[in-house]
């Protein structure tokens, strides 16, 4: 047996006290431990009492400091004070005793009063349970006077005081509690786990005990006690049950002590040891009692376990050493006798981030929890480069920008910044000489969290074309050639809405995809595109296409571009397709191709301005552009595409045709492979098969040159491809629709990027349709920005969405937030910005009245004319309760009169833009001249409201408060000193 328990009052210190049995079973020690230093010299040997015969077991007094009682193999109790004992220069108790009947002693027990409890094996005559008191004690006589007896003819393996009238105590049969006040015990339950009770520190109605088998059981005495009261035939049951946990065979080993701790630092954790070199921290939690038994009894399970080697090898038993914020070391004893402290790595048991996207580390042993916080940047957005205003765009406009680039050069300054205890040189950490894991602040950084909050502050998605001026002039944000070319298709799809152009009569077919359109009444069949009431017919719906179409044609021409027609095969779709071709940015006429080939040779791609002219079937444009190159292999690329003219009438394969395919295959450059690739077989499904080549230019080739099923069924393979993959440039092809949000679904299972599914899914639900999906994603948003504390930006996109569920018809389909602030009557407490019915009505019948009168005759020489102050009344008064309004102290008008004889011009302002820095662009002059405008006509119109004093209850127009105490501190109502100001 190896022994060492910690006693918890002996010492007024910050060390604690433990007291062992070493494995030999001869002595017994006091050690004294600082719980705070991890080192070996930390454990302190203090005191050792040796010559014992064979202990089987020990017990210490929590009130008595020092005195310890060991019982032996031989029916011998001693009881001594181990500080004391080895120095005879003090006085202590030192007594030794034995029961009537001698026999072996299995447990001790001893309470605050000074009473032991004696547990013995069995006997017939004399009981096994003897309880006596130190105090009235014979020290003259070697044998016990119990005070109290009990259990004859059991054999008692274990026993604990509860309290200083009751015991449990255990025999291999039963467990009992027992008060000593009472002759009768409180409880007996029938059971084979009854070895070494042990009491839970922290629920004084738990505790443990172990079987033969070492099974091990956790009980509530409740639970024991409520079934053996009861009437019904129940037998009460462990909360839990281990199987052989702590050892086969554990309770023959008679005076064993079973390596089973309850932590003295937390509660519902225990520790057991396991073949010497493992200890197992188990972690329980309860889940509550359908039935209540008295207080209520918890329902325990194992909600952690973890395992822990021990520092050396044949360990005997342990002990908890607590420290400071709930963490802990352990105490262990090896078979050698050796005493030494083993640590307790603490390690991260729940990691999570919060909406600022910093990770929050978690140890369910301490109360604390450690960050890592990402802290960005300021961001600024650089729309110093941008050149196209929202008044000018068109479908036309989706030309060579749509090859953006983003800049990969990036500044110290540009990036955000980490806030981490420690700092690494390197942003991966290197492990088995393998870089693939990073940092976790430079992961952070990158995460699609810190993205979408930078982005919200700048206003991301708001206005599309100010978002790609944004994408344009931030690097720190994930500013990807695809979401910046999709907020330019919804940039001029809004556009085209905007002026009317997508709308018809009876048809709505704004942020329509392409597949939508060509597949007539079936593609807008889920969506309200339609004006209520109405039903369409495929020849009524292409009568409504062509409408837009020549709308669409008058507006190209009203902005000064010429209204270009396309060549088409003969189809019974023709007016789908050419509205496919509209919206696709590929309606364009000779002069258009000549500027579009002109324009994306300025950038220096004389591959795409050639491959280009061959989607337009223009094969000797493309030789000439190739030709004009200053790279000699493109001349050589030019020479062998101009065979094309020579063999293209020629059937059957040749040699040039070979080389052309070796060559589409081998070369680098996309656009030169779809060049050699079509050239050589003349088949435009070569291009459409080319993945490197953008949606929207195959999709041009596609509507301009495929037949109707054949062009039914590349639209229908690439939408389904695009929604699978989550592109989100397939928005051209499905357009903001029902199928457009399984897009972004995907999109959104890809990347976590709810902001811009969020965004994009507002321009056409719940205008068009309604869809659950927008709704999360939409919530999800307003809850992020609301937890980022961007009030205004969650605001701004509330007032968003209600703008863009509008209809054609003027009808507002989202569900309006209401107005979170209202001037109120101060008299009835009304709304006065709801108008009264009954009071308006009235107003009405007044005007009429007043209207006829006009025209009666006079009388003694005046006309009748309605009163003054009857209309003064209707307009400066409350509409429920008559209450006139409060008028301004300063002009003497009332508050709320419109159309005032003069302007308010407030306090001096500074207007936006208005800086006298020069610039040579002159639709941005333009674009500043009209900020300042709409600003000074903002800022005239907030002049003239209402402003109130909340000390004082005088009200003055907001633009004489503000002329008012910018001179002044006193409010100008006469007679007040109240200052308003402060």
């Amino acid at each position: 047996m190896g022994l060492i328990r910690k006693v918890t009052t002996w010492s007024y210190d910050e060390l604690i006290d433990y007291v062992s049995v070493n494995p030999t079973r001869d002595e017994v020690t006091h050690y004294k431990v600082d719980p705070q230093n991890e080192a070996d010299d930390s454990i302190m040997k203090m005191h050792t009492v040796k010559d014992f015969g064979s202990i089987t077991c020990l017990d210490f007094s929590n009130f008595e400091v020092g005195l310890v009682v060991v019982g032996e193999k031989d029916g011998y109790v001693r009881l001594f004070n181990i500080m004391m004992a080895d120095n005879p220069e003090y006085e202590s108790i030192d007594m030794r005793a034995r029961a009537k009947q001698q026999r072996c002693v299995n447990t001790l027990g001893i309470n605050s009063n000074g009473l032991v409890a004696m547990g013995l094996d069995r006997n017939r005559i004399d009981p096994s349970l003897q309880i006596w008191d130190i105090n009235y004690q014979n020290t003259g006589s070697s044998i016990v006077n119990p005070t109290f007896s009990y259990c004859t003819n059991e054999n008692i393996v274990s026993s604990k005081f509860l309290n200083e009238t009751g015991i449990i105590v255990s025999s291999t049969k039963f467990l009992k509690e027992i008060d000593i006040r009472a002759p009768q015990p409180v409880f007996q339950h029938p059971t084979r786990l009854s070895y070494d009770i042990k009491l839970n520190p922290f629920n004084e109605y738990q505790f443990s005990t172990y079987g033969d088998d070492g099974t091990l059981a956790i009980w509530d005495k409740r639970k024991i006690a409520g079934s053996a009261t009861s009437t019904e035939l129940k037998v009460a049951e462990p909360l839990l049950v281990f199987e052989k946990l702590v050892g086969v065979g554990a309770a023959s080993k008679k005076y064993m002590n079973s390596c089973f701790r309850w932590s003295t630092v937390r509660n519902r954790e225990f520790a057991t040891l396991h073949r010497g070199d493992l200890i197992k921290r188990w972690w329980l939690d309860s889940c509550g009692s359908n039935e209540e038994v008295g207080d209520e009894v918890e329902e325990l399970f194992v909600s952690r376990v973890r395992d822990i080697d021990t520092t050396f090898d044949r360990v005997l038993t342990f002990d908890y050493i607590p420290q400071n914020n709930y963490q802990t070391s352990l105490l262990c004893m090896r078979q050698s006798g050796t005493v030494y402290r083993m640590p307790v790595t603490q390690s991260y048991t729940k990691t999570s981030f919060n909406n600022y996207n910093s990770l929050m580390l978690s140890n369910c042993e301490v109360p604390n929890m450690d960050e890592i916080k990402v802290t960005s940047g300021n961001q600024k957005s650089n729309v110093e480069n941008v050149t196209k205003s929202m008044r000018r765009l068109s479908f036309e406009d989706l030309d060579l920008e749509n090859d953006y680039l983003p800049s990969t050069g990036e500044s110290d300054e540009d990036r955000g910044s980490l806030e981490v205890a420690n700092e690494e040189e390197n942003s991966y950490l290197g492990i088995n000489n393998y870089s693939i894991f990073w940092k976790p602040e430079n992961l952070l950084e990158k995460d699609i969290s810190v993205i979408i909050k930078a982005r919200a502050m700048l206003g991301y998605g708001l206005d599309p074309m100010a978002t790609v001026q944004m994408i344009d002039g931030s690097r720190t944000l994930q500013n990807n050639a695809y979401i910046r070319n999709t907020w330019r298709w919804i940039a001029i799809a809004k556009a085209a809405v905007d002026d009317g152009t997508m709308v018809s009569g009876d048809l709505d077919l704004g942020y329509e995809g392409i597949i939508g359109i060509w597949d007539g009444l079936s593609g807008i069949s889920n969506q309200n595109r339609l004006r209520e009431g109405r039903i369409l017919t495929d020849k009524h719906l292409e009568r409504e296409i062509e409408k837009i179409i020549r709308l669409r044609r008058k507006h190209k021409h009203g902005l000064g571009t010429n209204g270009g027609l396309s060549r088409f095969t003969g189809s019974p779709k023709l007016i789908q397709r050419k509205l496919c071709l509209i919206v696709s940015g590929w309606d364009l006429s000779a002069s258009d191709f000549e500027e579009k080939y002109q324009n994306i040779i300025k950038a220096g791609s004389y591959e795409k301005a050639a491959a280009w002219a061959v989607f337009f079937g223009d094969i000797q444009k493309a030789v000439e552009i190739l030709g004009s190159a200053k790279k000699e292999k493109l001349n050589l690329i030019a020479t062998a595409v101009a065979g094309y003219m020579a063999y293209r009438d020629q059937p059957g394969n040749n040699a040039w045709r070979q080389q052309c395919r070796k060559m589409s295959a081998e070369l680098e450059d996309p656009y030169l492979r779809v060049i050699f690739a079509f050239i050589a077989d003349d088949d435009w499904w070569d291009i459409l098969y080319e993945p490197a080549i953008s949606l929207r230019e195959r999709l041009g080739v596609a509507l301009r040159f495929l037949n109707d099923i054949d062009l039914s069924r590349f639209l229908e393979l690439t939408s389904s491809a695009v929604i699978e993959n989550g592109e989100l440039e397939g928005l051209i092809l499905t357009g903001i629709t029902p199928s457009g949000i399984d897009l972004l679904q995907s999109y959104v299972d890809k990347t976590s990027d709810v902001q811009t599914a969020a965004l994009i899914s507002l321009f056409g639900c719940p205008r068009y349709f309604r869809d659950k999906r927008v709704d999360e994603w939409v919530q999800t948003y307003r809850s992020m920005l609301n937890s980022w504390e961007l009030f205004a930006m969650r605001a701004k996109f509330d007032c968003l969405r209600t703008k863009l569920s509008e209809t054609s018809g003027g009808e507002i389909r989202a569900e309006v937030k209401p107005r979170q602030m209202y001037v109120q009557c101060m008299n009835c407490k009304k709304n006065l910005s709801k108008i009264n019915s009954s009071f308006y009505n009235n107003s009405m019948k007044l005007t009429e009245e007043s209207n006829r009168s006009l025209h009666m005759t006079k009388k003694y020489g005046m006309t009748n004319t309605p009163l003054p102050l009857d209309k003064q009344n209707q307009k400066h008064s409350c509409s429920y309760c008559g209450t006139p309004f409060p008028r301004c102290v300063i002009c003497l008008l009332s508050l709320g009169t419109p159309n005032l004889p003069f302007v308010i011009d407030g306090a001096g302002q500074q207007l936006q833009g208005s800086s006298k820095e020069e610039t040579n662009d002159h639709h941005r002059e333009e674009e500043i001249q009209r900020e300042n405008e709409n600003y000074q006509g903002k800022k005239l119109r907030l002049n003239e409201w209402f402003s109130f004093c909340l000390s004082c209850n005088h009200g003055m127009h907001a633009g004489h408060a503000e002329e008012w105490f910018e001179k002044h501190n006193v409010c100008p109502a006469p007679g007040c000193s109240c200052q308003c100001s402060k």
